[in-house]
């Protein structure tokens, strides 16, 4: 593995830039090469891999956040948005009897608000020990519902809905003409499996409603019909869906072996979670157990919201379906097990949510990230980007644990790459550095998603649709090891504006023994003193070649 920084002095390197050739070369010059200022580190701008002290990295919290995974202890998040905010609930490890919210509008600071419901402070069809699961909360008419599962007094576990005129409650059963959810639980029928848990909800084009959830038992499987209200269900149209392994519901066979990791008691597939894109219906859900390593998120597709759903399989092919996590695997000796092993953890239980025009993932993940399944460990909240390709179906930048940007509607800083045109020297599929697509650990067959960079010199120019002020720059890495680009020679906006070798932070992203880099991360730069520019001009000098993956230009 190359470990060299580059040594070219700038005259041998553009007499080598100078020398290169491909189907679509750019201007061959210096940078800048009239102006001889440039910028001047901590004066100018921040390579934020140099504020690494050995523990974690340091960064302008309006425009980049991270998962620590120590700030927002909720397992089995949903995100309500209303007006900027953001409304995270969960179960509740800090009272399981309870459901605990934190509300944020920047993704960095979050202010808690605890019990928003407490089924104990009513005499109703919860015992004294609920055990209040995955709640989720919707908008319906001017009120707000909060969807969960608990224990009823024979502690078996129903699925029911509180109503509030306030996200932040409180929440109280709903008693009117038509139910009692004080006295039962309102999506209970005895002529159904009522083991029940991870109620979500999903609102059509057509505004029909449907629910769906999870029936438990030995084999944990997901089912759904229609809703009449928000709190009343139409159980004639209660329909299976979705069972772990098998390529679709009408089937018993167990093909997809990374959604039942043996080690598992019982075969799981559990909190599921809609979103329709291009006509299709994806239902999303966890495999596995959520106390393994392997909890993760697959897919199933349907050209209705109560199919059948079928499962993406090619035989010999593994993690299809698979769309966040640590794929399922019993071999410790195979290289994704060894890779991921101390990278990330139980990524699971989901939800998607819109800031802006911009759909993210919200899901929990183990704290310990070197977790062994054999005791209890924390699990927090996290979030990454999710995007669909041309097909419409949707595919995850993550889990991440790196510095990423925050979407536009919360930082205010624009992408402004995307809608950029691209020219490029000695550089091969240039365009892949804005189609959204980050390679990770299971699509590392997708190597025509990276940008190649050829050995010796090579440039990418991206011109941008107009001029901007440039705020901050994200260079993502390659997912191989054996491409990885450690700096970049420099990032050139044009008078002056020139920034020499930023730095990938290998101390926090690359683990040498295990030959692993962390996925999605990347060279990341802050600009101090903001300036204007309409296009930028990036250039690697790599005598082995290398990769990268997405390019962010942050502006204004």
């Amino acid at each position: 593995m190359k470990r060299v920084l580059s040594v070219f002095s700038l005259v041998l390197l553009y007499a080598t830039l100078m020398s290169c050739t491909n189907n679509n070369p750019v201007q061959t010059q210096t940078p800048s090469e009239d102006v001889k200022e440039y910028l001047v580190e901590k004066e100018d701008y921040i390579d934020i891999s140099q504020s690494y002290d050995g523990k974690e990295l340091y960064y302008n919290n309006q425009m980049w956040y991270m998962n620590k995974l120590n700030q927002v202890p909720l397992p089995d998040p949903h995100v309500f948005v209303e007006d900027g905010y953001y409304y995270i609930i969960g179960t509740s490890d800090r009272n399981i009897n309870v459901v605990d919210c934190y509300v944020t509008t920047d993704f960095n600071t979050f202010e808690e608000h605890l019990e928003i419901f407490n089924p104990t402070k009513y005499s109703g069809w919860e015992s004294k020990n609920p055990e209040v699961y995955a709640p989720e909360m919707y908008y319906f008419d001017g009120l707000y519902y909060l969807y969960y599962s608990a224990n009823d007094k024979e502690d078996i576990r129903r699925n029911s809905v509180v109503v509030s005129d306030n996200p932040l409650g409180p929440f109280k059963p709903i008693v009117n003409d038509e139910v009692d959810g004080l006295s039962n639980p309102l999506f209970y029928n005895e002529n159904y499996p009522n083991r029940c848990l991870d109620a979500t909800v999903f609102v059509d084009d057509d505004g029909k409603s449907y629910i769906y959830y999870v029936v438990t038992g030995e084999v944990q499987h997901i089912v759904g019909m229609k809703l009449i209200s928000p709190y009343k269900a139409d159980w004639s149209t209660y329909k299976e869906l979705v069972k772990p392994g098998c390529i679709d519901s009408n089937s018993d066979e167990v093909v997809l072996e990374w959604e039942v990791y043996r080690k598992n008691k019982i075969q799981i597939a559990e909190a599921p979670f809609m979103i329709k894109s291009k006509g299709k219906y994806y239902m999303t859900y966890s495999a596995n157990g959520c106390w393994n390593k392997y909890y993760n998120v697959c897919y199933a597709v349907s050209d209705s919201p109560l199919g059948n759903f079928v499962k993406p399989y090619e035989e010999g092919k593994l993690w299809t379906n698979l769309l966040l996590g640590f794929p399922g695997t019993d071999d410790k000796s195979s290289l994704v097990y060894k890779q991921w092993s101390g990278f990330a953890s139980g990524t699971g239980h989901h939800c998607f949510f819109n800031v802006g025009d911009q759909i993210m993932v919200g899901y929990h993940a183990h704290q310990n990230r070197d977790w062994n399944d054999e005791k209890f460990t924390p699990r927090y909240f996290a979030i990454d980007y999710l995007y669909f390709d041309d097909s419409g179906v949707p595919f995850v930048n993550g889990p991440s644990w790196s510095v990423m940007p925050l979407p536009f509607d919360i930082s205010g800083y624009k992408n402004i790459v995307t809608g950029s045109s691209i020219k490029s020297n000695n550089v091969i599929n240039v365009n892949a550095i804005n189609d959204n697509y980050i390679v990770d650990a299971y699509n590392l067959d997708s190597k025509d998603k990276e940008v190649i960079l050829n050995e010796g010199v090579s440039t990418i120019e991206i011109n941008f649709d107009k001029e901007y002020s440039i705020y901050g720059i994200a260079v993502f890495n390659s997912a191989y090891y054996e491409n990885l680009v450690i700096e970049i020679e420099y990032l050139d906006f044009g008078n002056g504006n020139i920034i020499y070798y930023p730095q990938y932070c290998l101390d926090f992203y690359v683990d040498d023994d295990l030959s692993f880099i962390y996925p999605v991360s990347a060279i990341n730069v802050e600009i101090l003193n903001p300036f204007k520019a309409s296009s930028v001009k990036i250039g690697f000098v790599l005598p082995e070649g290398g990769s990268i993956n997405e390019v962010v230009i942050l502006g204004k």
